[in-house]
């Protein structure tokens, strides 16, 4: 078996000893979080405005953002972009879709 993340060849281990990944696939990953991608959209393009699928996906920052500039209607607008990205985005075949701290759509 080889680590996914670097390549080396790493038996069955459950860390690679090259680069020390995980070979788990249902570990935890820095900076990642998987949310349901049928929540996540209609949250997002029916409240978004609120930002309420901001808070949802873990990213409170812009969530409390999207509350303090409501008011212009802007965020409504990229609640409906983010709801439409979010929905067409493929999912893990369990209904979820992967949410990164460093991106700011989905």
């Amino acid at each position: 078996m080889f680590c996914g993340k670097c390549g080396a060849d790493i038996g069955d281990a459950k860390y690679c000893p090259n680069c020390g990944s995980s070979n788990d696939p249902d570990a935890p990953v820095k900076g990642v979080k998987t949310v349901n991608k049928i929540a996540y959209g209609l949250i997002a393009i029916l409240i978004g405005g609120l930002g309420i699928h901001r808070f949802y996906a873990g990213k409170i920052f812009s969530g409390i953002i999207y509350i303090l500039f409501c008011w212009t209607g802007i965020p409504s607008i990229l609640g409906l972009v983010e709801g439409i990205i979010a929905l067409t985005r493929e999912d893990d075949g369990r209904g979820n879709i992967v949410v990164r701290e460093d991106s700011y759509f989905v």
